[in-house]
């Protein structure tokens, strides 16, 4: 949590007070492998901070699952669109490694929002990284050749191929887990 709070504290110049309120409403929660954060259905009535530990995102068709993000320490994961409109999540979140999360529930997000100038303007950063990223991703999907897509995924996320097993990263390409080693095998080599 500490490296949590003292990012806040560089990036948006967060007061004591802020911190101690934001710290006060944190609560620390564990995950085990593969333990589900958020399933897809239910509304997300919490959002974490990963301190330790990777989760995936994904979404359920009738004949598997597609990956469509990664998330590793120092990210704050849910379902952004289900927390802030408060219907059910189209997606699942789950983590892929045990993760140490400091969790903030919906009514303390909202209280501090509204209440702590340093953290609404963080909390604005927040949905608008997300946006960029959810954009970002879908003009890859839909204009990005997939083989481009893995080199992309190399440059800017190496850690993604060491820390997250290879069906979901094949998934998150949007191609078959035999395609993916023939990328590997072609650029790693």
């Amino acid at each position: 949590m500490n490296q949590f709070l003292f990012n806040i504290e560089r990036t948006f110049k967060a007061s004591e007070v802020e911190l101690s309120a934001l710290k006060n409403a944190m609560k620390e929660e564990h995950l085990k492998r593969n333990q589900v954060f958020l399933k897809s259905g239910q509304v997300c009535t919490k959002l974490a901070f990963i301190s330790e530990g990777s989760m995936r995102l994904f979404y359920d068709s009738p004949n598997k699952e597609v990956c469509n993000d990664f998330f590793f320490e120092n990210s704050i994961v849910g379902s952004l669109a289900s927390f802030l409109s408060q219907t059910p999540s189209l997606t699942t979140i789950t983590s892929i490694e045990p993760c140490r999360l400091f969790v903030l529930h919906r009514d303390d997000v909202m209280n501090l929002v509204a209440n702590h100038a340093s953290l609404r303007k963080m909390a604005d950063i927040v949905v608008q990284e997300q946006l960029l990223r959810t954009e970002k991703r879908e003009a890859a999907l839909l204009s990005v050749n997939p083989e481009d897509r893995f080199k992309n995924l190399m440059e800017e996320h190496p850690k993604v191929f060491k820390r997250i097993p290879l069906h979901y990263v094949a998934s998150y390409l949007g191609i078959t887990p035999e395609t993916l080693s023939r990328y590997r095998t072609k650029f790693l080599v």
